[in-house]
């Protein structure tokens, strides 16, 4: 196969792009496939890029932003260039995480319990409903201090609990906090960077994740990190975490993650390969969030689960490309 992986784009995850499009471009050249690296700047700038009509399957390498929410599938399939993993829509579930766990509630997934709020930086305060306002002053009036947010939130989700962003990965700009005295700075440090920010309630426990690869359930994993939580750091600093696969889980606990994470690819309608990430209190799981283009680097997740029931990682990426190959030879309606 003749093959383009494409990376980069202008993200906070840029860095691991390039590490996983890397090790995706050198994987599949191993394999013997003819293939282009292409970094590229800005999602934008795949219309412009020459010869992606000439390859037979582009294979996504960007992890956030626009690369990962559809934005980029969506150009793809208007360039009509077929493409491996996920389309548009489930992209952009996924990508919105409210948007995930609404779907996940509805569908009677475990997941926690959650605030959203669109905050404007300007004013230092959320956004005004201006669409339901019949005036700017009124508008005004309607915006909850955050103060008020701060109140809501104990009392709706309690302490400890997680604020990030809602539309990212890579925990990129997660902060945990444990009392009332350190929300409102870590509130304004994640407002800083997003103004779409996601209120969770922190679940204790452990962390486990779940892979979905064409359909079939690889084994559980859990991750150890060895100091502080699964940040960015310790996601991407070798030996930073201990990895445990298959997870020690008890049965029923474990068929029932592994079951919610297939339900959670067919309610998203994904394609390829997913990784679905929960936590673990005693025997009670909750479902934290999907990711339709999961990290492909030495320390990823994806691939340990794959190689601990024998698939090779490069297997594991041309049976992608087959499939995604297969799907839009056969004439797969676009998932727009």
């Amino acid at each position: 196969m003749h093959i383009a992986v494409l990376m980069g784009d202008d993200s906070p995850e840029r860095e691991i792009s390039l590490a996983s499009g890397q090790a995706v471009a050198a994987a599949l050249q191993a394999r013997g496939h003819q293939v282009d690296a292409l970094e590229i700047p800005q999602v934008r700038d795949v219309l412009s890029l020459g010869g992606l009509q000439e390859v037979d399957i582009v294979f996504p390498a960007l992890h956030g932003g626009l690369g990962e929410d559809g934005h980029l599938q969506a150009l793809l399939e208007i360039l009509q260039v077929p493409y491996a993993l996920s389309g548009p829509l489930a992209c952009a579930l996924a990508m919105n995480k409210t948007a995930a766990k609404r779907v996940m509630q509805g569908a009677g997934i475990p997941t926690p319990d959650w605030l959203q709020v669109a905050w404007d930086v300007a004013t230092g305060q959320p956004c005004a409903r201006t669409s339901n306002a019949v005036t700017a002053a009124e508008a005004q009036a309607e915006a909850l201090s955050l103060d008020h947010l701060l109140d809501r939130a104990e009392n709706e989700l309690g302490f400890p609990l997680v604020i990030k962003p809602n539309a990212a990965g890579s925990s990129v700009g997660v902060e945990i906090v444990r009392d009332r005295d350190r929300f409102g700075a870590a509130f304004q440090q994640v407002a800083a960077q997003t103004r779409d920010i996601l209120l969770e309630r922190f679940i204790p426990g452990r962390e486990i994740t779940a892979t979905i690869l064409l359909g079939r359930r690889l084994p559980l994993l859990e991750i150890r990190p060895r100091q502080g939580f699964y940040d960015y750091a310790n996601k991407y600093t070798p030996g930073a975490s201990e990895y445990l696969v298959p997870a020690p889980v008890h049965s029923p606990v474990y068929e029932q993650i592994s079951d919610d994470a297939l339900r959670v690819f067919d309610l998203l309608e994904c394609r390829g390969v997913i990784r679905v990430d929960f936590r673990l209190e005693d025997s009670r799981y909750y479902c934290l969030e999907a990711n339709t283009i999961p990290g492909m680097t030495a320390t990823s997740l994806v691939p340990m689960a794959a190689a601990a029931v024998g698939i090779e990682f490069g297997a594991m990426l041309e049976d992608l490309c087959r499939e995604a190959l297969a799907r839009d030879r056969a004439g797969d309606p676009a998932q727009l």
